[in-house]
């Protein structure tokens, strides 16, 4: 079972709103909410009490019924524009082609936001229309798995606009993190997802998954059953450590969520990378790097680690280095691997 301290991700209705690279189908469909039974809530969250594991709650477009609502209120939640008036502290997901709602969301520098595109074009302009929103931003790009060398490109050209920005409210004071260039900076191990490892999903069937895109491309891929006195599910995952990753253990693309939803879709395995999910992170960490070098002497970046500057792209390509530690994890708590 999970150990104590860990989490689990808890997807309330089956039309949960998609956070990540993986989609759902049903949080599009116009088909009555399908809630997880009142009676397994209750004891995935006495269970969760008693072992002192935290919860997050994912939801759709529909607030849930007044019992499941009174069981979920001291836990977090993730959740659509439509149920974010009703949870404001919520992390809220935010989608591209919704872009017309951004502006309706007030000034905030408390508010934990994900942010998905399904391409790297434009994505500075909607990054800067959030900036004053936000205190954390979570880039998501959904579908990089079929990137080429243009997107790559594309995605280059985006980061390096938006580092601009952030590093203009840095310089006047601001304190707010961007994942795919924030996070690199404060990390010295990785300090990926870990789905599967740190944390499971439990889907309204009772069964355990290694993440939520598991559980809507195919629900019979589950990877336990939930029981009060087994636990959430077996775990970790055989498969999905880092230990068991050797193409990850020799990269410093630290912040890269070593996406196992993603890897097992492209590649079929659960520890190796497709090309294109190596490629985009590499994007990150060296935009990550000039940012970092750029803000030189300003507080608290002059005391980071400096990123040092690779003549690669693809980790492949030094497959010869000497591995780090594989058993290594960060500890910083300034990121949430799940964002």
């Amino acid at each position: 079972m999970i150990a104590s301290g860990k989490h689990a991700l808890v997807i309330l209705d089956k039309g949960s709103v998609p956070f990540c690279y993986y989609e759902n189908p049903h949080f599009h469909s116009r088909a009555e909410p399908q809630w997880m039974p009142a009676a397994l809530l209750t004891r995935i969250v006495g269970y969760a009490r008693k072992k002192q594991i935290a919860l997050t709650f994912l939801l759709g477009k529909t607030r849930p019924p007044a019992q499941l609502e009174r069981l979920i209120a001291s836990h977090a939640k993730i959740v659509p524009p439509p149920l974010h008036e009703v949870y404001p502290d919520a992390v809220l997901v935010l989608d591209a082609e919704e872009r017309s709602s951004f502006a309706a969301l007030s000034r905030s520098l408390d508010r934990n936001v994900i942010l998905r595109v399904s391409s790297p074009k434009g994505c500075s302009d909607l990054v800067e229309s959030l900036i004053g929103k936000f205190r954390r931003l979570s880039l998501h790009l959904v579908g990089q798995e079929y990137f080429g060398a243009a997107e790559l490109a594309a995605y280059e050209r985006e980061l390096s606009k938006i580092s601009k920005k952030l590093a203009e409210q840095f310089r006047d004071g601001e304190t707010l993190e961007f994942n795919v260039l924030t996070d690199r900076m404060m990390l010295t191990v990785m300090r990926n997802c870990g789905a599967g490892i740190d944390h499971l999903t439990i889907a309204p069937n009772g069964k355990s998954y290694i993440c939520p895109g598991f559980y809507y491309d195919n629900e019979e891929d589950f990877v336990g059953v939930f029981d009060d006195k087994t636990g959430i599910a077996a775990g970790p995952v055989r498969g999905t450590e880092l230990s068991r990753a050797p193409l990850c253990s020799r990269c410093d693309a630290f912040h890269c969520k070593r996406c196992i939803y993603l890897n097992r879709k492209t590649t079929l395995e659960l520890n190796v990378p497709s090309e294109q999910q190596c490629a985009v992170s590499h994007v990150e960490r060296k935009a990550s790097r000039q940012l970092l070098t750029g803000l030189g002497s300003l507080e608290p970046f002059r005391r980071m680690p400096r990123i040092p500057e690779l003549n690669y792209r693809d980790p492949l390509e030094c497959i010869d280095a000497p591995p780090r530690d594989a058993g290594q994890r960060a500890t910083d708590p300034s990121t949430d691997p799940m964002l």
